[in-house]
């Protein structure tokens, strides 16, 4: 995700400075195009007038807002794009407003391809006084930016937004799972369905991969299934049918995961198992 947005971020003139993680390509193919790669957060901190974050999980924005905040300038704005828990935000602002700076929340929608092709939707929470510049920032990678309200909504509505895509997906696995269990073909069944209401960005990201024998089209792992799931649950009241779901739903990714599958895309689940 950061690899496209910082792109096009590129492309719109921005001055962007990066800090490498495990992979070098994609830092070098960014530097090659302009950015500034920097070797701490503590730089970053210090030569950044505004900071994105698009992290794995909140574990790894508090230790990276812990290691920063000391550095940042007064006022500096922080645009955490980072899918959290709702208590995580909180606690966010809370630190942002004890170190003097502005943090806002914006959890994105979309995945690589709209990382790249500036398409993605950003569901941001933050001070209203914030949002024009949150869109300024935000605008060369987004189609669309909504606010749905201070700090917690974004988290809120992304999460929820996750629950519908993790559940479809889920959903799709599992009806060409019965599809081959009870041998009915996919490539019919994938024609006639995706004519009916059953039709979805899901079942087409997943189906025609499938039917020739590639299960690698959701690029979503079974991990960060599990750790959005786990996150959804938290919000969710436990005795209404969606939190019933949302615990089904985190049952089958949980089982998975412990049997090692977690780094394995959400999709790698139809692959049959003499595989």
């Amino acid at each position: 995700m950061g690899t496209g947005m910082v792109h096009n971020l590129l492309l719109n003139e921005y001055d962007v400075n990066i800090l490498a993680h495990k992979n070098r390509a994609p830092i070098d193919r960014l530097v090659s195009s302009g950015a500034k790669e920097l070797y701490s957060l503590k730089d970053i901190a210090r030569q950044s007038d505004i900071v994105i974050l698009c992290l794995p999980n909140s574990e790894t924005v508090k230790v990276v807002l812990t290691k920063i905040i000391s550095d940042l300038e007064n006022d500096t704005l922080l645009i955490d794009c980072t899918t959290n828990s709702v208590e995580a935000v909180n606690q966010f602002q809370a630190r942002a407003v004890s170190g003097r700076i502005r943090y806002a929340e914006a959890p994105l929608t979309g995945g690589q391809l709209q990382a790249e092709t500036a398409a993605l939707g950003a569901i941001v929470g933050c001070a209203r006084e914030d949002f024009e510049e949150i869109k300024t920032v935000l605008g060369p990678c987004c189609q669309t930016i909504e606010r749905f309200g201070d700090i917690g909504s974004g988290a809120k509505a992304k999460l929820i937004s996750n629950f519908l895509a993790l559940g479809t997906a889920t959903l799709v696995v599992e009806a060409m799972k019965a599809a081959r269990d009870c041998e009915v073909d996919w490539e019919k069944f994938y024609k006639l369905a995706s004519q009916g209401s059953g039709h979805s960005m899901s079942l087409d990201r997943i189906a025609p991969k499938a039917i020739n024998g590639e299960y690698d089209s959701y690029v979503f792992s079974i991990a960060n299934t599990l750790k959005d799931l786990s996150y959804i649950r938290d919000i969710f009241e436990a005795e209404q049918d969606y939190g019933k779901m949302a615990q089904l739903l985190f049952d089958i990714y949980q089982q998975s995961n412990s049997e090692g599958n977690g780094e394995h895309f959400l999709s790698s689940r139809l692959k049959p198992r003499d595989l």
